[in-house]
């Protein structure tokens, strides 16, 4: 007898079931190698942008020109450039920055085109020209002048396109960058010079440089001012963000996925054993041996594993492309190559293999320890009364009600894998909504609670006098943890009457602007609560500092340490009444050229339109992807009920049961083990939500709060009972091709 030709029979008899399970291992391998892909990807376009175009470590202001730039740049071990910069607004709402074109630091990869040959071409970056038509070719009038578009730019300083460095979202309509000649600068009112700085020795420590720079500044005679470091800079540190968080999202959801296919087929399996228990042990009889036995029975598991994961692992990888490219409408990079990697593929293929295949080998070992003449009694088949079963007191319920939990309680494998599969689909569908609510409460409530100006001016330089009716002065510098360089936070001096700066603590009730409040993404980042001491070290100047932490305040907008001003202006040394920026509840009349950057919080609500846009694109592909896997899921075990139960089923009918009576015994066993599932699902929603947007809090200086909506809990519910009742009406059509005679060719049996 040829063992093998039993495949193609085996596979016939359930097709829908084997399909199900290989389009689950298709989408866990998807999922992995194609997030794998982008976020390796993504990041070498990162990585070969910032070395190759020399990206500055930090960027500041002098008061003057540097007297002796080649000494500065010999003595501190880096290249130092000045740039030109201006902002030239087209309309009461657009403005373009011109930067001046850089050779050493900074320098413009030009994406489309050329680079300017005269005063009169310029590039433009590619999503503000594509926001506002500007194509190539085509002229503009900025800052007086006429340009030509001679191409597109990338820039490593600006991969992600704010006006300020210190924003959150990009708005394309109202805010672009272009490169120019910095002849075309030259004369032209509102020009400021910035200094970018990229230190040569890319081991040692930034920080310790940063403050070498600075005190060879003052050697020379030059006081700097707004010093910027990229790790602090959001148009350089969001899309390290967006790759640390599809590399935490590349394995867990594929790995969930495996295991419930591993479970699912052991299931298969183990039946498909248990049924042909006679014929096994008669094979066993005539000589075959376990090796070939499990070889044969090992053989659809595998095939299905190897033909999902290489299914999965093929689309993922012809979706890899158009992917990273779609990632590039909201970051400016030049794409120099983009690969695919061999060990990601071979692991999307061999996991499934894998877990597969460990699944069936015990399912399959479990059945084939037993003696021959013990199959060959085909005693296996009785069913089993679990512990659980005989510990529950049944007696005094229902019919109806004692045959549902039974039929859950002697099958665990398969009720195990109901209640995990509909946790994982009910998961991805949560997280998806908790990342739309999530953001939204992010970006309305809690920026426009904790900030309740209109305006944020920072000037270039520190300032002093009285501030104008209807503002309010702030001051800050940049610290980090001692001994932990990489725990970089702004502390900022506020008014200690403040009333637009509004904090309150975890119950809701305001916080005192005359204590030491620190913020609770950047209290969790270094560890500590109200009541601790922290030792800091400030990034200019080196010097140690101590903060007692009044109060912890429930802000996630930025990791910040707000202290008094005058206590801020005593710890760094500042005259008492200084201040380095201002807020305010109407627009200021402030020369251009004596400000570092202005905030109009009036952008954000067009800046999240387009944001909104692409979140909802993701948020409703994960819910399809959630209704599909719960879909296939339920599927499989109503199949695998109704398979089981076949002759209970003749004999339901046989007695007189209606079909819809029928259908409720058989189908409704299940109600309970989803509704379990979807409400474990909540807290892990909201846990997996936390640990991964807590992990970007390392990567950018905000942290995402976690915010479940009811209502968006309410259309997850409802979207996944109207999954769950397709799925029974699905399997209710089973139910009705099940003939009284089935229990005829029992008895026969």
């Amino acid at each position: 007898m040829a063992l093998h030709r039993r495949l193609y029979r085996m596979f016939k008899e359930n097709p829908a079931r084997h399909i199900g399970i290989l389009v689950l291992v298709l989408i866990g391998s998807f999922t992995f190698v194609l997030a794998s892909g982008i976020s390796r990807n993504l990041g070498d376009l990162m990585t070969d942008f910032m070395e190759e175009n020399r990206q500055e470590d930090i960027s500041f202001r002098t008061d003057r020109p540097i007297p002796d730039r080649e000494s500065l740049e010999e003595q501190a071990g880096a290249l130092i450039e000045e740039s030109l910069s201006l902002d030239a607004p087209l309309s009461d709402t657009a403005t373009l920055r011109l930067l001046g074109a850089t050779r050493r630091v900074n320098v413009p990869a030009v994406l489309e085109g050329r680079m300017p040959e005269g005063p009169e071409e310029l590039l433009l970056e590619p999503t503000w020209a594509g926001a506002n038509g500007y194509t190539v070719g085509s002229t503009l009038q900025a800052g007086g002048k006429s340009f030509t578009v001679v191409g597109y730019v990338a820039l490593p300083n600006y991969i992600y396109p704010l006006q300020n460095p210190y924003d959150i979202l990009p708005s394309p309509e109202r805010f672009g960058v272009g490169v120019v000649d910095p002849a075309a600068l030259e004369g032209m009112e509102g020009v400021v010079k910035i200094q970018g700085a990229r230190f040569l020795d890319r081991d040692g420590s930034i920080n310790q440089q940063t403050v070498r720079l600075r005190e060879l500044l003052l050697e020379q005679g030059v006081a700097a001012s707004d010093w910027i470091p990229i790790g602090l800079n959001r148009r350089a540190s969001t899309p390290w963000a967006s790759v640390t968080g599809m590399r935490t999202m590349s394995v867990p959801l594929p790995v969930g996925m495996f295991l419930l296919s591993c479970l699912v087929m052991g299931i298969l399996v183990w039946r498909m054993v248990r049924q042909d228990a006679v014929v096994v042990g008669t094979l066993y009889a005539q000589g075959y041996r376990r090796r070939e036995l499990m070889r044969h029975y090992m053989a659809l598991p595998l095939l299905v594993a190897l033909a999902g994961g290489t299914a999965g692992s093929l689309l993922a990888l012809s979706a890899i492309r158009p992917s990273v490219l779609a990632m590039l409408d909201y970051y400016v990079l030049p794409v120099t190559a983009i690969r695919w990697s061999a060990p990601e593929l071979l692991a999307g293929l061999l996991a499934p293999v894998l877990f597969l295949g460990l699944g069936g080998w015990l399912a399959v070992r479990s059945e084939l320890k037993r003696p021959p003449a013990e199959l060959m009694k085909g005693g296996s088949r009785k069913t089993k009364v679990s512990a659980l079963e005989r510990k529950l007191r049944l007696e005094g319920l229902r019919f109806g009600t004692r045959f549902k939990l039974r039929e859950q309680l002697r099958s665990i494998p398969r009720l195990l894998f109901l209640l995990l599969g509909v946790v994982g689909a009910s998961l991805i569908m949560l997280l998806a909504f908790t990342i739309l609510s999530s953001f939204t409460h992010l970006l309305t409530s809690d920026i426009r609670e904790t900030y309740r100006f209109d305006y944020e001016y920072a000037f270039r330089e520190l300032q002093t006098g009285e501030v104008p009716e209807g503002a309010e002065a702030f001051s800050g510098a940049v610290f980090h943890l001692e001994g932990d360089e990489g725990a970089e936070f702004w502390a900022s001096g506020v008014q200690p009457d403040s009333r637009l700066l509004t904090l309150r603590d975890k119950d809701g009730n305001l916080l005192p602007n005359d204590r030491t409040n620190i913020t609770r993404p950047l209290a969790e980042r270094l560890g500590v609560e109200a009541g601790d001491t922290i030792r800091v070290v400030g990034k200019l100047t080196g010097k140690v500092h101590e903060f007692r932490i009044d109060a912890v305040a429930q802000s996630y907008t930025e990791h910040f340490l707000f202290l008094p001003i005058d206590r801020f202006n005593e710890e760094l040394g500042y005259p008492p009444d200084s201040h380095m920026g201002l807020f305010s509840t109407r627009e200021l009349e402030i020369p251009p050229e004596a400000l570092a950057g202005v905030k109009d919080m009036g952008e954000i609500p067009a800046a999240m339109e387009a944001f909104f846009g692409a979140t909802v694109a993701m948020v409703g592909a994960m819910v399809l992807l959630s209704g599909v896997m719960g879909l296939i899921i339920i599927q499989l075990v109503t199949s695998l009920i109704i398979e089981e139960n076949r002759n209970t089923i003749s004999l339901f009918k046989v007695f007189g049961y209606r079909r819809r009576e029928v259908r409720s015994l058989i189908l409704d066993s299940t109600d309970l083990v989803v509704l379990a599932g979807f409400l474990a699902a909540i807290p892990l929603a909201a846990a997996s939500f936390g640990s991964v947007y807590s992990n970007l809090g390392d990567t950018m200086d905000f942290t995402i709060p976690t915010v479940v909506d009811p209502l968006y809990v309410l259309l997850s519910f409802l979207l996944v009972l109207a999954t769950y009742l397709l799925a029974k009406k699905l399997g209710g059509r089973k139910v009705d091709r099940v003939s009284m005679a089935e229990t005829l060719k029992a008895v026969g049996e």
